[in-house]
């Protein structure tokens, strides 16, 4: 990624997190018994539209083997709810399920603007190879030119020191275990309130 892109990728990612938390806002509603006004159902439609155009937006940025954002899945959560009124008409299984899965997007997200975050304040990944948020380590990134390092068929040199990483690792780490802990103490506040 051109480095110069990851400022627009990095706002654009925040914006989709946060058009996709409020999202979650027409499902509670379509749970609930309150009635949906026609005002509502034109939010959630447009809420719904920014949120496709988003997607694809950064799918055309980013490789998602890199940054696992599960765009088929947002879209494909998208497709399913046609309405406000269509949470309210899913069966309470569905309903749990479908939640679910929104949460589990809203984390692979989460993760993603947290990478870019990273990238954004200067991180830069050691000779220049990346490690893809999705992948465990020893795993070649995809476009990485032979084994990764400490990988079998690695040449002898290029093996990794244990309990290697640095600080650089280790503030990685902490960032994404905050944003985490944020992220799921919004959701546990905006469950309970």
């Amino acid at each position: 990624m051109n480095p110069k892109e990851i400022p627009e990728n990095l706002d654009l990612a925040q914006g989709l997190l946060g058009q996709w938390l409020r999202y979650r806002q027409f499902y509670y509603k379509g749970i609930s018994k309150d009635p949906i006004s026609p005002q509502e159902e034109a939010e959630f439609l447009e809420i719904s539209s920014a949120i496709a155009q988003n997607t694809r937006k950064l799918v055309q940025r980013l490789n998602e083997s890199e940054y696992p954002f599960r765009s088929n899945e947002i879209t494909a959560q998208l497709r399913t709810a046609i309405s406000v009124a269509h949470f309210r008409n899913l069966p309470a299984a569905d309903q749990r399920i479908f939640y679910k899965d929104w949460h589990v997007s809203l984390i692979y997200l989460g993760r993603t603007v947290g990478a870019l975050k990273f990238l954004a304040e200067g991180y830069s990944p050691p000779n220049g190879v990346s490690r893809p948020v999705g992948k465990k380590p020893g795993q070649a990134s995809p476009g990485a030119k032979g084994p990764a390092p400490g990988a079998k068929g690695a040449s002898k040199g290029g093996k990794a020191k244990k309990g290697g990483g640095g600080k650089g690792l280790k503030t990685i780490i902490t960032v994404v275990v905050v944003i985490a802990c944020l992220i799921g103490g919004y959701v546990l506040v905006g469950m309970f309130f």
